[in-house]
């Protein structure tokens, strides 16, 4: 074990560089790096398609984080994005040895369609696709089952909350690989508004360490059935959600905010269930039409609606916001839509706009 252990070191200082002195209290220095406001910019960057931009922030973060496939998953996208077939392939594979899985996603994913075709990059996704197909019949077919369980959720209520008092309950719903906690902080951007501002947390968790994220869905490779199934759950889940914090707390009324793919729920729940909700608050998403009947539709268009959506987004283009209004107001809907210059983002200022459309201000 004595060996084992000094050639594990002698490998680790070789990739250290330079020499470690681990009794200097400057040597742990490089933890004090602003992980997260990187990854950020990185992100903005992205939005932005300053992809060069974007790669080398990308890279910057990862040296201070290597196991975020999500990061590295990105940096192959710009990689894709910028046409450096190579690049994307090798990063590529990199994302995929950090617990990045999703294949399905990499061979519908629009940033590598210039690179699609190109050996260097074809043969990689082509070797994941078997590495993939190799696991999956290793670990046996996959069956899903439906049980009840505990699912946090995170409340933020006004400074000088008082329990007599009636506010408006905003029901959070986070977008798709984004967590709850980090949704909250929504709360301060908007102001820190006369709310009771809950974020609930999306009942399916993936990746693993800083990449852990949750989503609204899941699915099952041999059951295509799932997808549906699950959103119909989670619908279940943020209706009874709303019923147990209405007797939890004294409201003027429930509303749903979402993003991105809590979005596509928050249209979905709060048209669906229309008698538990005044209003549904929208940034970066829309509405599957099919989703829901007409009969449906009909009986909630007294629903209030905001919706905001970013001219140069990239990950729910900006026409399904325009699709979504333009469908809702023919249904009869008040809809307010505002959009922005920018990407896949809640803008601090449209979501002010959107607390005070709240109040009615």
């Amino acid at each position: 074990m004595k060996l084992l252990a000094a050639i594990a070191l002698t490998m680790l200082v070789g990739w250290a560089q330079p020499a470690v002195n681990e009794l200097d209290p400057a040597s742990g220095k490089f933890l004090d790096f602003p992980l997260d406001s990187v990854s950020r910019a990185a992100n903005a960057a992205y939005q932005a398609a300053r992809y060069n931009e974007a790669a080398r922030l990308y890279l910057a973060a990862l040296q201070h984080d290597i196991t975020n496939s999500g990061d590295i998953y990105n940096l192959a996208c710009c990689y894709g994005l910028l046409k450096q077939d190579s690049l994307a392939a090798l990063y590529l594979r990199r994302a995929f040895s950090a617990g990045f899985d999703d294949i399905g996603h990499v061979k519908q994913d629009p940033d590598f369609d210039s690179v699609r075709t190109r050996p260097a990059f074809a043969s990689v996704v082509d070797s994941l696709a078997a590495i993939a197909d190799s696991a999956s019949a290793k670990s046996g077919e996959q069956v899903d089952i439906e049980t009840p369980c505990f699912v946090p959720g995170y409340v933020r209520l006004p400074a000088n909350y008082d329990s007599t008092r009636a506010y408006p309950l905003v029901i959070g719903l986070h977008g798709y690989g984004a967590s709850p906690k980090s949704f909250s902080k929504l709360y301060e951007r908007a102001g820190n508004p006369e709310l009771i501002f809950v974020c609930l947390q999306a009942p399916y968790a993936f990746g693993a360490g800083r990449d852990l994220g949750y989503s609204w869905t899941t699915w099952n490779r041999d059951d295509s059935t799932v997808e549906q199934r699950s959103s119909r759950l989670s619908g279940d889940y943020i209706t009874a959600a709303a019923k147990e914090l209405s007797s939890r707390f004294k409201t003027s009324g429930t509303w749903l905010l979402g993003f991105s793919q809590g979005c596509f729920m928050a249209y979905r729940t709060g048209i669906g269930h229309h008698d538990l909700f005044k209003g549904i608050i929208c940034f970066g998403g829309g509405l599957d039409t099919l989703s829901l009947g007409p009969t449906d539709y009909a009986a909630a268009k007294g629903l209030k609606v905001f919706a905001s959506h970013g001219k140069e987004d990239r990950v729910v283009e900006y026409k399904y916001g325009t699709i979504t209004r333009d469908f809702l107001k023919r249904h009869g809907f008040n809809v307010t839509f505002v959009d922005f210059e920018g990407g896949h983002a809640v803008p601090e200022q449209q979501l002010k706009q959107a607390a005070k459309w709240m109040s009615g201000k």
